[in-house]
């Protein structure tokens, strides 16, 4: 049908509307960008780039059911609609519908002229990771790297694969990569000084975490890094000095008042150590700070007290190797040998095999005799 005049003269506006809105778009104005959409779709109302638009504004608020109702209206239009598809699988990926998004993804891939196309192909591989596919995520990254071999986002994925799975000389090599790239990033240096730390290599792990807090000063992830390292090296003033560091700006955090109080443990420091024990158990039920509690009690020879916090723990979560040893000692320091054999025995036949455990049994027994 033949446009009259004033439909021409609307038509005509389109492209200005249009940058107006992905203008508005850009700097986050969402509610301007929708209207301007909007407007266009009132002369045109199957414009693709609308309706893609109107998604984009939905996907950037995290509306993520609306979002994906408008790309959806977009493939109608175009099924095949490279920016449709891409926002799609986004929208799935970000509401954590990982199955559907890879769907898309390797629908783009099939569509794509380039089927190594290495944005995509990165996107995939987190995605997977997501979904602990880890050989499906290692041949994307290895896929977008036979293109680039610095690809930044094929080797963050590769370095956070296997750090995941708990293989960090393999993660190690990956950061180290990308620190010759953006040796700057926070980011990389707190994930290298990770792999250190995890590998109980600390001063190397403190090489990193500082040069990510010279970057950025109050960064959370290098103030734990180098606490953690420090309380590894068995440095606790240093340690104390970092977790009260982090407590500045998140008070609240129940692991980190539990770690300052096993901080002040280890100095001896018992008084200051049981005020952050506590303070953590105001916020939420804490094993460890209840733990620590049990420890500073059988220090000062409060045996009952001790006994009473780790008898808790044991019917929470059962018995384990530390609670066994602690039970154990503190019913014996009471002069209960027969409940310090009978912990022991206990833990034995739940399956707690321990050297220690069984030499401990051996000599309560002997000396009994």
């Amino acid at each position: 049908m033949k446009k009259s005049t004033k439909e021409y003269e609307e038509w005509k506006k389109i492209p200005e509307i249009s940058k107006t809105a992905y203008h508005h778009l850009k700097e986050r104005r969402f509610r301007e960008a929708e209207s301007e959409f909007r407007t266009i779709l009132e002369i045109d109302k199957k414009n693709i780039y609308a309706l893609v638009g109107i998604a984009d504004v939905f996907k950037g608020e995290k509306k993520y059911d609306q979002a994906e109702e408008y790309y959806m209206q977009a493939r109608k239009v175009d099924p095949v609609n490279k920016f449709a598809l891409i926002g799609l699988a986004d929208t799935y990926r970000g509401a954590k519908k990982f199955t559907k998004a890879i769907e898309v993804w390797e629908e783009y891939l099939s569509y794509s002229e380039n089927e190594y196309d290495i944005a995509i192909l990165t996107r995939l591989g987190d995605t997977f990771r997501k979904t602990k596919n880890f050989n499906k995520a290692i041949e994307c990254y290895k896929r977008a790297m036979s293109i680039d071999s610095k690809n930044p986002y094929a080797l963050s994925g590769l370095g956070h694969l296997y750090f995941e799975n708990k293989n960090f000389r393999e993660s190690l090599s990956y950061w180290h990569q990308l620190i010759e790239i953006q040796h700057d990033d926070v980011i990389v240096l707190t994930s290298t000084g990770n792999c250190y730390r995890k590998m109980k290599l600390y001063n190397e792990a403190l090489k990193f975490f500082y040069k990510a807090l010279e970057k950025e000063e109050n960064n959370f992830y290098a103030l734990y890094g180098l606490a953690d390292s420090y309380r590894g090296l068995h440095e606790y003033e240093k340690a104390a000095d970092y977790w009260r560091k982090i407590l500045k700006s998140d008070p609240q955090n129940k692991k980190i008042l539990t770690r300052l109080g096993d901080a002040y443990r280890n100095l001896g420091n018992a008084e200051t150590a049981r005020f952050y024990y506590k303070k953590a158990i105001e916020q939420d039920f804490d094993y460890y700070a209840i733990l620590g509690l049990s420890m500073l009690d059988k220090m000062e020879n409060n045996f009952d007290a001790a006994i009473q916090n780790l008898n808790q723990l044991k019917n929470l979560s059962g018995l384990n190797y530390q609670l066994t040893i602690l039970l154990s000692e503190c019913y014996q320091s009471l002069g209960d040998r027969d409940k310090a054999r009978e912990i022991i025995s206990e833990a034995l036949k739940k399956g707690i095999q321990n050297k220690d455990l069984k030499n401990r049994l051996k000599l309560l027994t002997g000396r009994s005799r």
